[in-house]
């Protein structure tokens, strides 16, 4: 696989045509254009798809990276094509001149590196293909059904049979719930797990792309009467329509969905702001052929446009584009409510019942948003210019209008309003923000002060209507949240005689510290129905000086090679198989999130791995982050920092398996994540165990 960083400086490097800017941005503000890169071509970009940095491209009958490396190239013509979310490997669809398709699987790290073909005489024609989120599998329509392919077998595991439509496009959304196909003017949308129909969707005019976006909040759905249709994936219900965009050929969101970019005719890509979907960006290509559109970032998270035209492809950087705040915001507030909403040390539960109340949780939730919402603001007035408006004597409001903000009303009496004579006459002081639906920001709080008197006035709207995601956590009812609170403080005295049991026998030192955490995060499920999932997370730190006697040695991944890891698991098996048995029912749905970590100190002889955990090869994995491959056997060994991270995830799973009763009955999905510390030292080799009971209440 192609690093991400190498080829990010292929692409802004060496073979940057410079002072090749075909691809002009007109910004309707009349701002100056981005400047663009361009990459040529000698057969015009049909289809792109990208991995991270990378991006490959298809000019019909071969596969290429950015810079031009081929990585198939055949006779018959790509009819579809789609690279692996973790980079690996990508899928075509070909027909030949018969007529006759064909679906393949290649590698992107090498060339002409044939994986597997499909089996056509047994599962029918295929027409598009696609991967799960957690490349896992590989999703292939055919004109007899929908089937799940297992990647390193190439084995049939599931299947969704007699679709209703000729599938032409297919999407799957990010958190594994749904798959959405098109054919003609339908739409067809998925529960996954059910194999079942959630929703059916007449469009009533061709479709000419589907795609979820990033948080899978919303399906989107592209016809070529030039409209954009947005559906709440929780009632798929319609949410919003976006008209005038042209042809409406191809659709792309961009890293966080507020942004989406449309290719609506043969020379032109909008940019629209899907919240204010007046704001739109247009990218005008004289060379013509503009058949798809897709975002990158680069390696220092910048998002660029990619746009494949006849000739070339362009790329061009968007330095501009405003950040999703309601999201941002969102995040911060949840994290923060998290923090608040456990009890503090020393608080028995009578007062804990007295400071969480329904009252007091909406007024901390409040007051968070509006902190969170003045800090990602800042100073707005240093740009903003300030006009009075008109005087409503019916209830002595004195309007102050911004041209970047919504008008806001200040109190003033009619005597005192005489007074006030211009704009200038008004400092604005203690200022705080709110953000709208269109994330855009208003005033909330201000003191107003006229410098011709001195006199001040309170602009106080704290108390506005809450935006959708204030209400984020009233599924969860006061009573349950007390319930969740008492669990976590028996965690905390297991965890506590855990500890002191393995001090007494000298496994850990007062220089292991271990943390137990619970909650309580409401969801939806893929029927759209309300649940709430219990969520239990342990992991520890150890002092630099002992971490090498107290954890994992260098090149160590037994779990008994680590005091620490040791006893933090054994407070999760004397947990649930104890007081917390309940959540341990056969069958139910758990997620395992392992997290491992190891430091930056180099594997020089490689490390021997004695396959106690199984053999690995490009198993999906998310690395810092982002979603990537590793490989992991008795042969090659660890001769990597990741590798064995990786491998101390695993050693999490297998005590789980093999050590707490009930574990290995439920019906488990184990996420595993690797972080390698950019640092060197013993303190950065530790493992993070996340559990969270689906459905749980």
């Amino acid at each position: 696989m192609y690093s991400r960083r190498l080829l990010f400086g292929l692409m802004f490097g060496g073979l940057v045509l410079s002072g090749s800017l075909s691809l002009m941005a007109q910004k309707s503000a009349g701002e100056s254009s981005t400047p663009s890169y361009t990459f040529r071509r000698t057969k015009p970009v049909q289809k792109i798809d990208t991995y991270l940095t990378t991006l490959f491209s298809t000019d019909g009958v071969a596969v290429h990276t950015l810079r031009g490396d081929v990585l198939h190239t055949g006779k018959d013509s790509i009819r579809y094509f789609k690279v692996n979310p973790a980079g690996v490997n990508f899928g075509i669809i070909t027909r030949n001149k018969k007529g006759e398709s064909a679906a393949n699987i290649y590698h992107t790290g090498k060339q002409e590196s044939h994986l597997n073909k499909f089996d056509t005489k047994r599962y029918g024609v295929p027409t598009a293909i696609e991967y799960t989120p957690d490349a896992r599998f590989i999703v292939i329509a055919t004109d007899k059904g929908i089937y799940f392919v297992e990647p390193r077998k190439y084995e049939v595991v599931s299947q969704i049979a007699a679709v209703p439509v000729a599938v032409g496009e297919m999407a799957l959304s990010p958190n594994g719930y749904y798959l959405a196909v098109s054919g003609g003017d339908e739409v067809i949308v998925y529960n996954i797990e059910e194999k079942r129909i959630r929703k059916s969707l007449n469009m009533g005019e061709a479709v000419t792309a589907i795609e979820f976006s990033p948080d899978s909040n919303d399906l989107a759905v592209l016809t070529d009467d030039g409209l954009l249709s947005l559906y709440n994936t929780r009632t798929f219900e319609l949410r919003k329509m976006i008209d005038n965009l042209g042809e409406a050929r191809a659709f792309a969101y961009n890293f966080d969905g507020k942004y989406a970019a449309v290719v609506t005719d043969d020379n032109q890509v909008v940019l629209v702001n899907l919240l204010r979907d007046s704001d739109r960006e247009y990218f005008t290509n004289e060379f013509g052929g503009v058949d798809d559109v897709d975002f990158i970032m680069d390696a220092n998270d910048n998002t660029i446009l990619v746009v494949p035209n006849s000739f070339a492809i362009e790329a061009t950087r968007l330095p501009h584009l405003k950040p999703f705040y309601n999201k941002l915001i969102s995040d911060e507030v949840e994290r923060k409510m998290d923090e608040w909403l456990k009890m503090m040390p020393g608080e028995t539960m009578e007062e804990y019942r007295a400071r969480v109340t329904d009252e007091s949780r909406a007024r901390q939730r409040r007051l968070f948003e509006d902190e969170a919402a003045t800090r990602f603001a800042g100073d707005m007035l240093a740009g903003a210019t300030m006009s009075l408006g008109s005087y409503d004597r019916a209830n002595g409001v004195l309007a102050l209008n911004f041209d970047s903000m919504p008008t806001i009303y200040l109190p003033v009496s009619e005597a005192d309003v005489l007074t006030i004579h211009n704009a200038d006459d008004l400092k604005l002081s203690e200022v705080m923000y709110g953000i709208l639906p269109d994330d855009s920001f208003e005033i909330v709080y201000a003191k107003v002060t006229n410098v011709a008197d001195g006199k001040s006035y309170i602009y106080d709207n704290l108390m506005r209507a809450d935006l959708q995601y204030m209400a984020a956590d009233d599924a969860i009812s006061l009573e349950l949240l007390q319930q969740q609170q008492m669990e976590e403080m028996k965690l905390d005295e297991l965890r506590r005689k855990v500890v002191d049991e393995a001090k007494k026998m000298n496994v850990i030192s007062d220089h292991t510290q271990i943390a137990v955490d619970s909650k309580v995060v409401p969801e939806y499920d893929a029927n759209g129905e309300k649940i709430l999932n219990y969520q239990v997370s342990v992991t520890y730190t150890v002092d630099p000086e002992f971490s090498a006697q107290e954890d994992f040695g260098p090149g160590k991944y037994h779990i008994g090679e680590s005091g620490a890891a040791s006893a933090m698991l054994n407070i999760v098996k004397e947990a649930f198989e104890g007081e917390f048995k309940q959540y341990m029912t056969p069958g139910k749905k758990l997620k395992a999130r392992l997290l491992g970590t190891a430091d930056a100190t180099p594997i020089v002889r490689g490390i021997a791995y004695d396959g106690s955990y199984g053999e690995y090869d490009e198993e999906p994995v998310r690395i810092d982050g982002r979603l990537s491959t590793i490989t992991v056997n008795t042969k090659d060994g660890i001769k990597e920092n990741d590798q064995l991270a990786f491998v101390r995830a695993l050693g999490v799973k297998d005590y789980l398996n093999s050590n707490v009763s009930g574990f290995k009955d439920m019906d488990t999905d184990y996420v595993y994540e690797v972080n390698v510390s950019k640092d060197k030292g013993s303190e950065h080799r530790r493992i993070t165990l996340e559990l969270t009971f689906v459905d749980a209440y």
